[in-house]
């Protein structure tokens, strides 16, 4: 997948003396016309090209694509509206419809892609502090809102028909759904309580502590391909993996440091449809990518002012329904598979916006592993770390990680 950092191909091209390109036959073509962000950076055949972010909900209704300018100079000339983002925190999606949880707003923004439509999910006396929601395909919305403690449960018109969960101690932070069961965490709890759609509690995974099967700040979680729970721990600093029926422990995924595939606050976690596992880091303002099986396979975002920046990334989905929206946005070669929605609370771009994919006129053969050279370079980052931890330096190491 993808390297941390990203340029566009003709800036690349002054910078391509000093960059270390390993685990690929041979180079994507380059233009001087094609100005589109990449990940990784050229001349590396790109796995990621960054689309568009919005930061307004009035953008999809009074706006069509955006120059590159625009998006760099564009937002900061807009007063805030009041349709625009404040600190958004989840994501979801449903019939080309965006819900995102604005947690300093107090509200649930609605953005109709396809009509090209903005509303608030009602009603707004009942919703006080949402955080994350979850969709099912039959379109019920299971809303957690830390202030009323409860999921509100909406229905595919988005009215409002129910709420789960009785306790008044409890926090409950995101939703997943498996089968006819609802798994919720409990960050104050230290555990991840699961209902039955119906609203009956069924049972209880983890226990609160700091052992490595336990659970301190579960915050994020999803279901993958594979059947298993993945609950970010925020305060751990890991992401730990359960059986979702028998309650195991299975395993963890990163762990606390500052090098790569470690975590200082990781937040947001979506599956893709292969089962790697896309976790947003809020210190580090990066997403990483891991395979169900623990090991990294790339990284990519970054601070900064730009359209494609993150700034403290939390809510992040993945997504095929929407691919005929964006579709203005890609490449004339780039083959997306599907999109990346990233939520940011800070900065002037709050949603960001990224395609996975392939350049259809590179061959197969240049998105081949070259394993050895792979592992080279892990240890060459691993090794600039420890130098960097020994001088007192901080920042991570999210480097041109060679990978998928």
């Amino acid at each position: 997948m993808i390297p941390f950092g990203a340029l566009t191909r003709r800036a690349a091209l002054a910078a391509a003396s000093i960059v270390l390109v390993v685990g690929c036959s041979s180079q994507p073509k380059t233009t001087e016309t094609d100005s589109h962000i990449y990940y990784p950076e050229p001349p590396a055949p790109p796995r990621i090209q960054f689309l568009t972010s919005f930061s307004d909900g009035q953008h999809w209704v009074s706006q069509a694509k955006s120059s590159f300018a625009d998006w760099v100079v564009g937002e900061d000339a807009k007063a805030k509206s009041s349709t625009a983002f404040d600190s958004p925190y989840g994501i979801a999606i449903y019939n080309k419809k965006l819900y995102i949880c604005d947690v300093s707003l107090n509200k649930v923004h609605l953005v109709d892609l396809a009509t090209r439509a903005y509303s608030v999910l009602g009603p707004a006396d009942r919703i006080r502090n949402p955080v994350n929601m979850t969709i099912d395909a039959d379109g019920t919305k299971y809303l957690c809102d830390t202030s009323v403690r409860k999921i509100l449960v909406f229905d595919a018109n988005d009215r409002l028909i129910s709420e789960i969960g009785e306790s008044t101690s409890w926090i409950p932070i995101d939703c997943a759904i498996r089968g006819n069961e609802l798994y919720i965490t409990d960050t104050s709890g230290g555990k991840v309580e699961v209902y039955n759609k119906q609203g009956q509690h069924l049972r209880t995974i983890g226990q609160k502590g700091l052992g490595v099967d336990q659970l301190t700040n579960p915050t994020n979680l999803e279901v993958g391909p594979d059947g298993r729970l993945y609950v970010v721990d925020t305060f751990l600093q890991t992401v730990k993996i359960f059986d979702p029926v028998s309650g195991a422990f299975v395993g963890t995924i990163g762990g606390p440091g500052s090098n790569i595939g470690s975590f200082a606050r990781p937040k947001g976690i979506a599956i893709d449809p292969k089962g790697d596992v896309y976790v947003t880091d809020a210190q580090w303002d990066v997403v990483q990518i891991f395979n169900p099986g623990g090991q990294l396979l790339a990284t990519f975002g970054a601070p900064g002012k730009f359209p494609y920046s993150l700034g403290l990334p939390a809510g992040i989905i993945i997504d095929k329904t929407t691919l005929d929206v964006f579709q203005p946005y890609l490449a004339k070669n780039f083959k997306p598979e599907y999109l990346v929605f990233v939520v940011n609370q800070f900065g002037k771009h709050k949603i960001g916006v990224f395609a996975f994919g392939k350049d259809a006129s590179l061959p197969a053969s240049a998105y081949e592993i070259d394993t050895k050279a792979v592992e080279q370079r892990k240890a060459e980052l691993r090794k600039k770390a420890e130098e960097e931890k020994a001088n007192g330096e901080k920042a991570p190491v999210f480097d041109r990680l060679p990978t998928k």
